[in-house]
């Protein structure tokens, strides 16, 4: 019987939220990236019909034609080849049009966007000193500021955290991050258990009906779109030129633990990436900020001019 990819799509996406419990962030990509292939292939189009030919067209088009960022003809496709995988999971077709499909899209490596220490030290600073002003919200932002540079953890993590995630008497949270992995996070250090207590006893005393971990001033929860504008006003406060992002902190705490020596594996555990390759990227972010650091001492020139500084 004829399934028309529009209602391929709604089922597809009707699976994610029920089975397979993705963020909100996942699945507005996933809605946005299926509504564009069924726009481009046809909302009644049988997905029996769509075989390879059909895809190495879309794809082709999304580079060429709608002149569309690789990462994002890459991401499409992705999400694109995860539903044909579950129509032939559930008999709705019998074979995935992706099956020995080789479509390669190659993205440009980019090195994560992280803090140099002079930027986080300006941060922590800032968001330090407005907390001590007494405000719950100022509180707020400092915790999350310090937790997302101290773990590591994305924005969707933080914000999503439960009160039941905190191991009772510790520091420590039980996470469930992408691919819903669970990794226990720590907030080591005097400071960050502290400011842990703190924010505990300021969460307490507000009225919050639900038990989400981060919450704002009148009790609602703290949503990751809300906590990034807070966090790019802060750093403009803290008199960084460059927008900061909450996922830039994330990235400041994997490059520091590197450039502190702490194993990679460590980082990745930490982190929750299923592929150490995928943390092995923030190596080649401390070997670029070893190079600057050597081309702005410039030893040789020192030497020869007899110039300290």
């Amino acid at each position: 019987m004829p399934l028309p990819l529009r209602e391929a799509a709604e089922r597809f996406l009707d699976h994610c939220r029920i089975a397979k419990s993705l963020s909100d962030h996942t699945m507005r990509a996933y809605d946005i990236d299926l509504a564009h292939a069924v726009a481009r292939l046809g909302a009644g189009t049988n997905v029996g019909s769509i075989d390879r030919e059909v895809l190495r067209r879309y794809i082709g088009a999304m580079l060429r034609t709608e002149a569309l960022s690789p990462a994002t003809a890459k991401r499409r496709t992705a999400t694109l080849r995860q539903l044909f995988k579950w129509l032939e999971r559930e008999d709705l077709m019998p074979l995935s049009p992706f099956h020995r499909l080789d479509v390669t899209i190659r993205l440009p490596r980019r090195l994560p966007r992280a803090l140099s220490a002079e930027e986080a030290r300006k941060l922590l600073v800032r968001s330090g000193h407005e907390m001590e002003a007494g405000s719950f919200s100022a509180l707020v932002l400092h915790f999350a500021v310090v937790t997302l540079f101290v773990s590591g953890l994305r924005v969707s993590e933080l914000t999503g955290l439960r009160l039941s995630a905190l191991e009772p008497g510790t520091a420590t949270f039980l996470v469930r991050g992408k691919g819903n992995r669970e990794r226990q996070v720590f907030l080591s250090g005097k400071e960050p258990k502290a400011l842990l207590r703190a924010y505990l006893k300021g969460r307490a005393r507000v009225a919050a009906s639900h038990d989400l971990l981060m919450v704002t001033g009148d009790g609602s929860p703290l949503t990751p779109p809300l906590l990034r504008r807070r966090l790019a006003a802060l750093a403009k406060r803290a008199g960084i030129i460059r927008r900061v992002t909450p996922h830039m902190l994330r990235h400041t705490a994997a490059t520091q633990l590197i450039e502190a020596g702490v194993d990679i594996r460590f980082v990745q555990k930490l982190l929750g990436h299923a592929s150490i390759a995928t943390t092995q990227i923030y190596t080649q972010v401390s070997d670029a900020s070893l190079k600057s650091t050597l081309e702005r001492a410039n030893t040789l020139e020192r030497v020869v001019t007899g110039r300290r500084r």
